[in-house]
């Protein structure tokens, strides 16, 4: 029966193509803009030794982070121990100071790759779950090159102030979108 049915002619399903093409359009638009500035914000956050893990590097328990189910059992810390870099903790400290809440997804990065790949900083700057397998901007989603962008402070230089005023702002067009684009998503 489902087959009969010519799903392109029904105005509600053209009107969801319509805005899933809109999301990816606008998503492919920013990709380039966004490698690009990215490279700025890992020029200036520096570079690390690149033979830190985000393990060794945060201290056990770390809200947000560390997932103790049992008593001494970190899942997070399985088999690392909190070690002191100060290569990395530099660029650690940078990440946070470039976090308009103070508050990284450390479990989507990989420390030991901030040396050479700037997407691995910002991904410090995505939603805190779903990213950690996303291994270059392209592979990454609206929300998250949204999210980039209002959780970065670096892009408040980019944009002029009436697409980014300071977050959470109601008017703050990107947050609108953001909004919108999970509320899409999730139906």
């Amino acid at each position: 029966m489902a087959a009969s049915t010519n799903i392109f002619t029904e105005k509600e399903t053209n009107k969801w193509f319509k805005a899933c093409l809109a999301l990816n359009c606008t998503k492919e638009g920013l990709t380039n803009f966004v490698e690009t500035e990215l490279q700025r914000v890992h020029a200036a956050v520096g570079g690390s030794c690149g033979n830190c893990s985000i393990e060794n590097l945060m201290s056990c328990p770390t809200p947000g982070l560390c997932d103790k189910r049992k008593r001494n059992n970190c899942m997070f810390h399985q088999t690392k121990v909190f070690q002191q870099c100060q290569i990395c903790d530099q660029v650690k400290q940078k990440i946070i100071s470039f976090h308009r809440f103070y508050n990284p997804s450390w479990r989507n990065t990989k420390a030991e790759r901030w040396a050479t790949e700037p997407w691995e900083i910002g991904k410090c700057y995505l939603p805190p779950d779903g990213y950690k397998g996303v291994s270059v901007v392209q592979e990454s989603d609206l929300n998250g090159i949204l999210s980039l962008m209002l959780n970065c402070t670096h892009f408040e230089t980019c944009l002029s102030a009436s697409l980014s005023p300071k977050p959470p702002d109601t008017q703050c067009p990107l947050e609108k979108v953001t909004f919108r684009t999970f509320t899409i998503s999730a139906n």
